[in-house]
């Protein structure tokens, strides 16, 4: 049994809080409410166990080791619903089908910094949030191509409409920190050449006239 630390603490300079803490207590007590166990303790036992498995199945993969196809099939799934928002049981459900492990949804749900009052998610910006754990998803070209597939946001052609895809980007923007002011206003006024669409070589083209990327980066 792990022997808990007794040390007393009597200071603040003592006391190390985890990043992800709140995050964690917070998906935990949602799912207390939500299930209302009648033994609360053996409920958190087998939900930590749970959640130490995912995160270790995870680590095997890798942070960004989710195949694409877990995003693919929840993408899917949300456009079946006609609209922008869904509620977090809904998402949650949507990812268990998918095979999304619940740390990677947790880690995507706390980049979005989501108020505490809010019920429901902009599940677009649970998608990009979420792509920073794929597989081969290293850096802003690597998303902006994943973001232009048919099977993400992207027609037929692998075109996204303006307007979307500065969204997007903005959403994205928030949770690669290489990407800063000065350069989205730049590549946005670059991208306004063009048409009502977005295709990667031209997002490509509009990134190199920002200098963030050098020309032979494809």
């Amino acid at each position: 049994p792990m022997v808990l630390d007794a040390e007393s603490m009597y200071c603040a300079e003592q006391i190390n809080i985890p990043d992800n803490l709140g995050e964690i207590l917070k998906a935990y007590s949602k799912e207390v409410i939500r299930q209302q166990p009648v033994n609360i303790y053996e409920f958190s036992a087998r939900y930590f166990a749970q959640l130490d498995q995912q995160e270790d199945d995870l680590l095997d993969e890798g942070v960004e080791g989710l195949p694409r196809d877990m995003v693919f099939s929840i993408v899917a799934e949300c456009n079946d619903f006609a609209r922008d928002d869904l509620e977090h049981s809904k998402l949650r459900e949507l990812c268990e089908a998918a095979g999304v492990p619940q740390q990677a949804m947790m880690n995507a749900l706390g980049l979005m910094e989501l108020a505490e009052e809010e019920e429901r998610v902009q599940w677009k910006q649970f998608v990009v949030a979420l792509c920073t754990q794929v597989s081969g998803i290293e850096d802003v070209t690597a998303f902006v191509k994943l973001l232009m597939d048919p099977l993400m946001f992207g027609n037929d052609d692998g075109l996204i409409a303006k307007a979307e895809f500065i969204t997007l980007f903005d959403w994205w923007s928030t949770v690669d920190p290489s990407i800063g002011a000065e350069l989205k206003i730049t590549l946005y006024e670059n991208l306004e050449a063009g048409g009502d669409f977005v295709g990667y070589v031209q997002f490509m083209d509009a990134l190199k006239s920002t200098g963030a990327v050098g020309d032979d980066e494809e």
